[in-house]
């Protein structure tokens, strides 16, 4: 565990921020990629990735705050604000997020089901990043793991310790480290990045309509999140789930139901097009059959020249 990876005087370097920060550019870089392949301007994803990150930290950090109230005091401002640290609901940026963007693209005259194929397919890479920033953190930690050969153990400052110290102080007082629990962030990790392949191939191979990886990335995060958090040990509320399924279950199985109306939705409405990356193709194929052409004409009139 590594919350803090350089310190000089008063200066921190923090994992999970560092982690979020190269998730977030990363993921930039690969959109602004596509988005040039797909006729639509660079500058439009980076300007509105830095709008919606922000608004993202912002909208995740309330939930967090909402469903943690008891970790949070008005007597210590700087600890609401102090994401560094931890502490965001993903699901709570989603929404914002969307409407964010939805707004934001009217704006500029881009379609927003085109972005969205675009953007959706690398959103689960830039969260697998911030995923690493939990476990280098300590947060979002399993429960104990019993026998399984890959728990992992955390040190005496990591959170699973000083939760493992009020479950079971027994066996903390004779060790210097907390039980072996599952390792959820890694968890995560693995499923995100099966998620991003997923929406690749599916988008490069099938493509039944523009937009379509976005409700299909509510459906993938919906089945991640609700078979992960079966393992998180972390104390997540069970209030909506009454006592049987934690809030965050809850909120992933709405996600799910939202993600598979959402493309019914969209196949129905009849949003059908002929896939972006066939189009390109078609493009590309179409300008080189133009080069040759042109490239035979030449050859053709320096020959009549000869002659």
């Amino acid at each position: 565990m590594y919350p803090v990876l350089f310190e000089w005087g008063a200066i921190r370097l923090h994992s999970y921020g560092l982690m979020i920060a190269v998730g977030f550019l990363m993921g930039v870089w690969l959109m602004q990629r596509d988005a040039s392949k797909r006729h639509v301007d660079p500058a439009v994803v980076s300007e509105l990735a830095i709008m919606s990150l922000l608004i993202g930290v912002v909208a995740s950090r309330l939930l967090h705050i909402i469903m943690f109230s008891q970790d949070y005091a008005l007597t210590d401002p700087v600890g609401l604000i102090a994401v560094w640290r931890g502490g965001l609901v993903f699901q709570g940026a989603i929404p914002a997020v969307i409407l964010y963007l939805y707004w934001a693209l009217r704006r500029r005259g881009v379609d927003f089901w085109k972005m969205a194929d675009i953007v959706m397919p690398y959103v689960p890479l830039a969260q697998a990043f911030g995923r690493m920033g939990c476990f280098f953190n300590g947060c979002c930690y399993g429960r104990p793991s019993n026998d399984l050969p890959w728990g992992l153990q955390f040190p005496e400052s990591s959170p699973p310790f000083q939760m493992h110290a009020h479950q079971y102080p027994d066996f903390v007082a004779a060790h210097n480290h907390s039980l072996p629990i599952h390792p959820t962030q890694l968890y995560s990790i693995v499923a995100l990045g099966i998620m991003t392949g997923l929406l690749l191939v599916l988008r490069r191979w099938w493509h039944p309509f523009l937009g379509f990886t976005l409700p299909l990335y509510f459906i993938f995060y919906g089945i991640k999140r609700v078979n992960v958090e079966h393992f998180r040990g972390d104390g997540n509320p069970t209030d909506l789930g009454f006592g049987l399924l934690t809030d965050q279950q809850v909120y992933s199985l709405l996600m799910l139901l939202f993600g598979v109306l959402w493309f019914a939705w969209l196949w129905r409405r009849g949003n059908m097009s002929t896939p972006v990356l066939e189009s390109v193709r078609h493009e590309e194929i179409h300008k080189d059959e133009k080069g040759s052409k042109h490239t035979k004409g030449r050859k053709r009139t320096k020959r009549n020249k000869r002659k």
